[in-house]
């Protein structure tokens, strides 16, 4: 048996690539499940990518925003600019994001 594994370079854009298109199959799965909504993934997405930019990584915070704009674009979500208004406001229901886990306790 020919093996091929040999010859695969796996390198961190090919692993940032592939856990990334994960992600975005298991959003649509959740989605289709009734777990999550896109505008709750648009709006978790965005906050990262906000953090992103916070801390000077411009690529990563532009990529992130551009995902959170697909995830929007799905359904009924807000805009990417309220979004982004609304991010230090916790409203999880009016604003779509996920809800933190509690503490346990």
């Amino acid at each position: 048996m020919n093996n091929d594994d040999d010859n695969l370079d796996v390198t961190a854009k090919l692993a940032f690539d592939l856990n990334l298109a994960l992600y975005l199959d298991l959003v649509a799965v959740l989605e289709k499940a009734g777990v999550v909504t896109y505008r709750q993934m648009a709006a978790r997405v965005l906050n990262i990518g906000m953090d992103a930019a916070d801390d000077g990584d411009l690529p990563l915070s532009t990529a992130l925003e551009g995902i959170a704009k697909g995830f929007a674009g799905h359904g009924d979500g807000l805009s990417i600019g309220l979004m982004k208004a609304a991010r230090d406001v916790r409203n999880d229901e009016a604003l779509g994001d996920i809800p933190m886990r509690p503490d346990e306790g």
